[in-house]
């Protein structure tokens, strides 16, 4: 898996597993949008390029589970969100998803509780 997808024992019972990162760009215009990126592969940083946030070379080690880049200096409001398709109790399955912005590995295992994920 990818450094952006923290590893847990909902990982046995998870399909579809992503991670997301949201917040509001600024662009060159100085208006704001929402915007996001799918950074479940991605190996370097982001890159604020007139409100879309785009992939950038980083060899820098992020901070958990919110790349570093140059994007933090006209993005605000961010929060990165694991999500996953993930089976109940029952058989059925679900998607649930677990804000992960301030998560630090080894902090409590995620877990796959009844099809929703949670921190233990």
């Amino acid at each position: 898996m990818s450094r952006f997808v923290p590893p847990g024992s909902y990982q046995k019972t998870a399909t579809q597993i992503n991670t997301n990162l949201y917040g509001k760009a600024q662009r060159r215009d100085q208006t704001w949008v929402a915007s996001g990126a799918n950074i479940t592969n991605l190996s370097g940083g982001l890159v604020n390029l007139d409100g879309s946030l785009q992939a950038e070379n980083d060899a820098a080690p992020s901070a958990g589970f919110v790349p570093n880049g140059s994007y933090k200096l006209s993005t605000e409001n961010i929060s990165v969100v694991l999500s996953a398709y993930c089976q109940k109790r029952d058989g059925s399955w679900q998607w649930a998803t677990l804000d992960i912005s301030r998560y630090i590995t080894g902090h409590g295992d995620i877990a796959n509780i009844d099809g929703e994920l949670k921190i233990q």
